[in-house]
């Protein structure tokens, strides 16, 4: 008899350790589960701050490029980068070669400006042929570049621009 409770208490222990053991498993899926979903849900919100970041700076260029082509397209180097920057003084966008402060700290916004050749047919070339140049359309590759749990991250949008008002 004796004998019999001693069997029953080991195997009492033997299942709260069992027990101890599933449910402390569990728990630790389930911090990991949340621990990854966070993570996610914050790289996510990052992709989506740089597009719009991407799509403010094309509307910039927009806005720039009907205003003057002239005063912004035609005077910009192909293959450097640019920088745009929104004066609060002034109200007014410009663009420089000189790095603009971080958007909201984390994001750097630049551009390049690549010339654009057309074919005979008036299509655009894949590659730039400097006899075929068309001084009216330039190329803009726009990036975002961050810094996400110290991995460098960065997003592009290339886009072409046309000399639409003649200016």
């Amino acid at each position: 008899m004796l004998r019999e409770l001693r069997n029953k208490k080991a195997f009492g222990i033997l299942e709260v350790i069992i027990a101890s053991a599933i449910i402390g498993a569990s728990v630790l899926a389930l911090v990991t589960v949340f621990l990854l979903a966070s993570a996610t849900v914050e790289a996510s919100r990052k992709k989506i701050q740089a597009i719009f970041i991407i799509d403010e700076g094309i509307e910039v260029l927009r806005f720039l490029r009907d205003g003057s082509w002239s005063g912004t397209f035609a005077a910009l180097s192909p293959g450097t980068d640019y920088y745009l920057s929104f004066s609060t003084t002034t109200s007014k966008w410009s663009m420089s070669t000189s790095p603009s402060a971080a958007i909201d700290g984390i994001f750097n916004r630049s551009f390049r400006i690549e010339n654009v050749s057309r074919n005979a047919s008036s299509n655009i070339e894949s590659i730039y042929d400097p006899v075929n140049n068309d001084p009216g359309t330039k190329k803009v590759i726009m990036r975002v570049e961050w810094l996400f749990r110290g991995e460098n991250k960065s997003m592009t949008l290339e886009n072409y621009f046309v000399n639409l008002f003649g200016n």
